[in-house]
């Protein structure tokens, strides 16, 4: 009996002591992390680099550290500067003006023009704040001088020859006349005074909807033509930020940038580690393992090769097409092609779809906005016959092939993982996913009965 309780309390005991081990090292995971799965990566050069000097492990982790600093690091903050760089750039050159030439364009370019859109997107904020008004009921207090100014200023506009022309236009702009002239000449606060004006308010809705074409257009019309205010917006031209929030954005700034710094350098401490006492480390994790040894040695296999598979599919896939793309946008003519390289890595870590977020949106500028056709429909041919083809033959041959991942497995994995880890579960995500499909295995061919099916290799992990 006491052998049953100190065995329960050294079980209580192990668990809350792992529960506040998680607590301490929960921050340092993710770098941990990152570090095991790039030396698994360059295991094969890692054990020559050994080789080469001679069995001495830190001093080949030293070199192989210093490798991966120089080779990975820098060039990585060196493109996202410059793509910063580019980035602070573009939006100097947005001012309101350029944007609003460049809208015009594209607009004309896809029959998104919008005939009278000041006066009519003022005669429409006037009839909704003076309905709100009347919705009071008898509370209301009305505005006799503001239905003059509508109705004058609808007058003007509604004497444009084209406007008139239009079949059935002329017939809803007699009935929005008299919707206001009923308005006026009631009182403020009666039921008919409140029906006018709801009257007006949906008698100019359909004016204006035929005027634009129909229904479907109003929508498209709205979206292609912001107001001054959202132009500035847009262009970060909006003068409301205070000395407060500039600090306040600093700050944080400096507190991103030093968790950053102290990531990065619990990266290379841990990823010089790992280098040196790799092996070691895994011995002693599978000493404390309550899991049998062909169980262990599986899933050690299993892991390095959907690492292998996952990360470097991923990778591969990303920068591939982010040379190609930039090779596009650079003979398409289009400026800030770091930056365009940098979002295209960034989203083509997303299967099937993430490289064409970038080159679909840059194919319809230099199309409709800058009024560049050929360049335009060059590069939609070419994202789709070279950049996204490529995506479709590279991730599916070194993932699904190499780690058994199904794709709609793998494209789960992916957006469960950004979902829940942020950018980093691009590569954690599918591995997740099919490290439990392995565990799910192992535990069907545990509970079969069927010996054969037991059986389970214990060869050591092979480089793939």
């Amino acid at each position: 009996m006491a052998r049953v309780i100190s065995f329960l309390v050294l079980i209580l005991a192990t668990g809350v002591l792992l529960a506040l081990f998680y607590q301490v090292v929960s921050v340092f995971l993710l770098p941990l992390f990152l570090a095991a799965v790039t030396v698994l990566l360059l295991r094969p050069l890692h054990l020559y680099v050994v080789r080469w000097c001679n069995n001495r492990r830190y001093v080949a982790a030293l070199l192989m550290t210093g490798a991966v600093l120089l080779a990975v690091l820098v060039p990585v903050l060196t493109v996202g500067m410059i793509a910063g760089y580019e980035a602070i750039e573009l939006v100097n050159k947005l001012d309101t003006d350029t944007m609003r030439v460049q809208l015009d364009h594209a607009r004309s370019s896809l029959g998104l023009d919008y005939p009278f859109v000041d006066e009519c997107r003022f005669i429409e904020s006037s009839l909704e704040q003076l309905r709100a008004d009347a919705g009071k009921g008898a509370t209301a207090r009305g505005d006799s001088a503001a239905l003059v100014h509508i109705s004058d200023e609808f007058r003007r506009m509604n004497q444009n020859a084209a406007l008139n022309s239009q079949s059935g236009l002329q017939a809803g702009a007699e009935r929005l006349q008299e919707a206001l002239a009923n308005a006026s000449g009631s009182v403020p606060g009666t039921l008919v005074y409140q029906q006018s004006i709801e009257t007006a308010s949906h008698v100019f809705r359909d004016y204006r909807t035929q005027m634009l074409g129909g229904v479907w257009r109003v929508p498209l019309k709205e979206i292609a033509n912001p107001t001054t205010t959202d132009l500035r917006r847009i262009s970060g031209q909006v003068l409301a930020i205070t000395p407060g929030s500039l600090a306040s954005i600093s700050g944080a700034t400096s507190i991103a940038f030093a968790k950053l710094a102290f990531r990065l350098l619990i990266f290379v401490m841990a990823l010089f580690f790992w280098f040196a006492d790799g092996p070691e480390i895994i011995k002693a994790i599978r000493v404390l393992s309550p899991m049998e040894d062909k169980y262990e040695q599986q899933l050690l296999t299993e892991f390095e090769v959907l690492v292998r598979a996952v990360v470097a599919g991923s990778i591969a896939s990303a920068t591939t097409q982010s040379v190609l793309s930039g090779v596009g946008f650079w003979f398409a003519g289009m400026q800030s092609i770091f930056l365009l390289m940098s979002l295209t890595a960034l989203l083509a870590m997303v299967p099937f779809v993430g490289a064409s977020l970038v080159w679909i949106p840059a194919s319809l500028w230099l199309a409709f906005g800058e009024g560049n056709m050929t360049a335009g429909v060059a590069l939609a041919i070419y994202g789709i016959l070279i950049i996204s083809t490529v995506d479709n033959v590279i991730r599916p041959w070194i993932i699904v092939e190499r780690a058994s991942l199904h794709p709609l497995a793998g494209l789960l994995g992916v957006l469960g993982g950004i979902q829940t880890l942020g950018p980093i579960g691009v590569f954690i995500g599918p591995i997740v996913v099919a490290f439990l499909q392995t565990m799910l295995t192992l535990l069907h061919r545990e509970f079969s009965g069927d010996e054969n099916e037991r059986t389970v290799a214990t060869q050591t992990p092979t480089d793939v």
